[in-house]
């Protein structure tokens, strides 16, 4: 009897210990659902908010909550600099106020006019109590000469104070300025030390723009220096690395300069920004020689496998040149077949074209209609137009002509003017 209890028991607990396993069993957490506007008024009218008039009298926090979101949206365009300092500006300052000023200032362009002299006074007076954000802010009014008579000298002083005490945007300040000689006299070294504050990415940013203002002088040290920087960016953060390997590639730097750029951005592959592989691919191309021009088009054809336009449009171009032979061409058709497959209608426009007019493939009206369709089915007025007019004019079957109206009167609808013009004569005649 205490056996078969004991065993009963036993059962039980092992029952209870399941029942309480299941139940600690946790959802995943759903995701949170991003929300995303147009534009100011609609965030706006979505969140409830009044017009700016009625928003100034709302109470302090309620207004320091609406302006945050006017000022430091992340999306720029959904930002309402107007709005969101007239909240700020309404009533005596306050610590808080003060503060989302001195971050509005530095991520919007702005003015205030005969208010100028009262901003400058709440961002000093703000900065003494140890605001990063208001010592770069009323930097930048000096160096922008935003309604105060423009004063570098001044700007620098109160750039260089700001980055001393850490804040980003006052290291990046003071370094363009010791680049530029701009307030202070110019020492590129200088200005690498303090852009070393920055982390990686941030710096590599800092180190293309130095380099973009520091070439104006066009001098030999001037070109070495950015030159270099452009490297280090680079360097810095291949993933970012178009712009400086655009101007890198596009400016009037030693070849040698530019071959590095080159071996730089061969040595991360495929993991290669595709920006910098497209500036790369371009300046191959236009050197015109064999070996450079086989090396754009394999480059073009990686990127038009991920669906970038413009490497679509060089491939189209690279079926038609004379000294790109024919397996090179069948490797062009079979990137743009995948593109195309992905569902890129770029792709399935030069595909198109290229069988209508057989430029590099045998010609194929059945196969330049598929393509054709394809991009015109994805409703791009252009390819619509084209199929329409395809049809017209190749069969005589009254369905396909019925057909081909109904795709010209697609694109009209898209905007497309020739449609529109295609039109008007078929109901003339």
């Amino acid at each position: 009897m205490k056996t078969i209890l004991r065993i009963s028991l036993t059962a039980l607990m092992a029952t209870a210990t399941m029942a309480t396993a299941e139940a600690r069993v946790v959802k995943p957490t759903p995701r949170p659902v991003v929300e995303t506007y147009a534009n100011w008024e609609e965030l706006r009218l979505a969140k409830g908010w009044p017009e700016v008039n009625a928003a100034a009298k709302l109470p302090l926090p309620k207004r320091l909550l609406i302006a945050t979101a006017a000022l430091t949206a992340p999306d720029r365009k959904v930002r309402d600099p107007n709005y969101g300092f007239a909240l700020l500006l309404t009533g005596p300052t306050s610590r808080d106020t003060t503060r989302l000023l001195a971050k509005g200032i530095l991520m919007n362009d702005y003015v205030f006019g005969d208010r100028t002299p009262a901003v400058l006074r709440a961002l000093a007076a703000e900065a003494m109590r140890g605001c990063k954000s208001c010592v770069a802010a009323y930097g930048l009014i000096q160096y922008a000469g935003l309604d105060v008579p423009q004063n570098d000298v001044v700007a620098y002083k109160w750039y260089r104070w700001a980055a001393v005490v850490g804040n980003a945007k006052g290291i990046e300040a003071t370094s363009l300025a010791l680049a530029e000689g701009r307030g202070t006299p110019k020492n590129i070294p200088e200005a690498k030390k303090w852009a070393a504050r920055l982390e990686p990415a941030r710096r590599a940013k800092l180190y293309t723009e130095m380099a973009t203002r520091i070439v104006l002088s066009k001098t030999p040290e001037d070109m070495a220096a950015s030159s270099e920087l452009l490297l280090q960016s680079m360097a810095l953060n291949p993933v970012d690395a178009g712009r400086p390997a655009k101007q890198l590639l596009n400016l009037d730097y030693p070849a040698s300069v530019q071959d590095e750029a080159m071996a730089a951005i061969r040595a991360e592959g495929r993991a290669a920004d595709p920006n910098a592989l497209k500036v790369m691919a371009q300046v191959l191309w236009k050197r015109d020689q064999p070996q450079a021009v086989n090396e754009a088009i394999s480059i073009f054809r990686t990127l038009a496998e991920r669906g970038n336009a413009d490497a679509i449009d060089y491939l189209s171009k690279a079926l038609a040149r004379s000294d790109v032979d024919k397996k090179g061409k069948d490797l062009i058709v079979s990137s743009l077949q995948s593109a195309a497959a992905s569902g890129y209608v770029s792709a399935s426009k030069v595909l198109g074209d290229a069988y209508y007019y057989g430029t590099g493939v045998t010609a194929s009206l059945e196969t330049a209609q598929t393509y054709r369709e394809s991009a015109a089915k994805q409703n791009d007025p252009e390819a619509q137009y084209l199929l329409g007019m395809m049809m017209l004019q190749s069969t005589d079957k009254p369905q396909d002509d019925a057909t081909g109206r109904q795709w010209l009167e697609k694109s009209a609808a898209g905007g497309y003017p020739l449609a529109r013009a295609a039109l008007q004569k078929l109901s003339s005649n």
